[in-house]
């Protein structure tokens, strides 16, 4: 009873598939400051909040943006997000 009850869970987490997350640049020559801006489960999602971002900062041509694929913190590194990818 026990295995029909963890399927469901198992099914679930798998279609979770890719998971985007947003980072803008307020200045891109200065990458060390960032802001996190979210979780997104497309890239094209994730891009639409960056560039929303920027224009709300009024920073679209000073600043930038990345979108990074299945992010993870590694230990040791505090805030640190190591991604499967980054694209813009």
């Amino acid at each position: 009873m026990k295995s029909l009850q963890i399927l469901p869970l198992v099914f679930l987490l798998s279609a979770c598939g890719e998971r985007w997350e947003g980072f803008v640049y307020p200045d891109k020559t200065n990458l060390a400051m960032h802001v996190y801006i979210g979780e997104y489960n497309t890239l094209e999602k994730c891009r639409d909040a960056a560039i929303q971002n920027l224009r709300s900062l009024g920073r679209e041509m000073e600043g930038d943006y990345e979108c990074g694929l299945n992010c993870e913190t590694h230990k040791g590194w505090d805030d640190i997000r190591v991604c499967k990818t980054t694209n813009r």
